[in-house]
């Protein structure tokens, strides 16, 4: 079959990396589910905004642009009431922050001079 002409989708995979700020903000959401004791409950969402932010390695643009940014590798993507704001780089995602989406102010990015 002649294939010239078609447009392939060339797929990128990136590397997760997790800021420091990303880890704490991962156990202040492990904190607060778990202050009733739900650990269970709390281990297991905490996991699954580790196994989302981890989608974004195979489809790095899933999530939306920052608007108040406006630079096409600063974006957020958004699971089940948490924001997950992070970077795309060369080879890394780099996830920035996790935040419960009734905050009302972003904390730490964009870094321009991180490299």
């Amino acid at each position: 079959m002649n294939t010239l002409g078609r447009r392939e989708k060339i797929m990128q995979h990136f590397e997760l990396e997790w800021s420091p700020d990303a880890v704490d903000d991962l156990d202040e959401i492990w904190d607060s589910i778990a202050i009733d004791g739900d650990f269970d409950i709390a281990d297991s969402f905490v996991e699954k905004l580790r196994e989302e932010a981890r989608t974004l390695c195979d489809n790095a643009r899933k999530g939306r642009i920052i608007p108040e940014i406006g630079m096409d590798c600063y974006r957020e993507h958004y699971y089940k009431g948490y924001t997950i704001v992070y970077e795309i780089t060369d080879k890394t995602i780099l996830v920035h922050e996790v935040f419960n989406q009734k905050r009302i102010y972003i904390r730490s990015y964009p870094r321009f001079n991180r490299r």
